[in-house]
């Protein structure tokens, strides 16, 4: 029987002897899910200890194929710490399921005034928050990746060879990466290229400056949806995605595979 079995027939909360009763059967990404679930209804640490175990045991986390931003939401979720440790190490094995990009990297990621607005359903992550996480964790499937937080200027981000992903992440929100300006994406461009093989943005394209030409290939991830875009898409070596997800980290190399006539793509 499944939890949502279990919690349809009770008809209200699954109790702790439910719920202990119902892991040792549940799949990885069920109890990722229910974390706030089980400390709600109280499981035993026991229990809880067993759960965090697998949660980071590296095997486990590569047969479920759940990539960053996943585990990232349940990190940010969690209600109770004696989780945030397993899942830290999670994320952290997580990356391997990201697939490597070759040569240099030029990673921009916006952090202007719009980017302070909503990117969850219930408001608990905001656009530039996605956009730093999936940035910094792109960056470290990289063969070589500079890191560029860009507004009405922009500063680069000093990356760490073996740094813990959410350490990056908190590193960057510490030391005064966001911006808070109005959005520059050509100027940010015309400043950092430097013969990079590809061109990241992560964004919500409300630019306020001219249109990017790029003459490698540029990935913008538009967060949020305006109508106005830095670059044309679907065309040429341009190519833009609306929203941002874990589905995500594998569009580029699908698409350079393809480009490159590499098999499989």
């Amino acid at each position: 029987m499944t939890w949502e079995s279990v919690a349809g027939w009770l008809q209200g909360p699954i109790t702790a002897a439910a719920w202990e009763a119902l892991v040792p059967s549940m799949g990885y990404m069920a109890k990722l899910r229910n974390l706030r679930n089980f400390d709600e209804a109280g499981i035993s640490d026991e229990v809880a200890t067993r759960v965090a175990a697998e949660l980071s045991d590296p095997e486990a986390v590569r047969t479920s194929r759940q990539l960053p931003l996943r585990f990232l939401s349940a990190y940010r979720t969690a209600a109770h710490d004696r989780w945030k440790g397993p899942l830290e190490q999670a994320l952290q094995h997580s990356l391997r399921g990201v697939p490597r990009l070759s040569g240099r990297t030029l990673i921009l990621i916006d952090t202007s005034g719009s980017m302070t607005s909503r990117f969850s359903r219930d408001g608990t992550l905001r656009r530039w928050n996605a956009a730093r996480m999936f940035g910094l964790a792109l960056a470290q499937a990289c063969d070589r990746a500079d890191v560029v937080s860009y507004s009405h200027d922009s500063k680069v981000f000093s990356l760490r060879r073996g740094e813990n992903l959410l350490r990056a992440v908190d590193r960057w929100q510490s030391s005064g990466y966001f911006l808070n300006g109005g959005t520059y994406t050509t100027a940010a461009v015309e400043r950092h290229y430097r013969r990079h093989d590809r061109i990241v943005v992560l964004t919500d394209e409300q630019a306020a400056d001219g249109p990017v030409q790029a003459g490698v290939p540029m990935y913008t991830w538009n967060l949020a949806g305006y109508r106005y875009g830095h670059a044309p898409s679907g065309t040429g070596r341009s190519h833009t995605f609306a929203g941002l997800n874990d589905a995500s980290f594998g569009m580029i190399a699908l698409l350079e595979a393809g480009r490159n006539a590499n098999w499989p793509f």
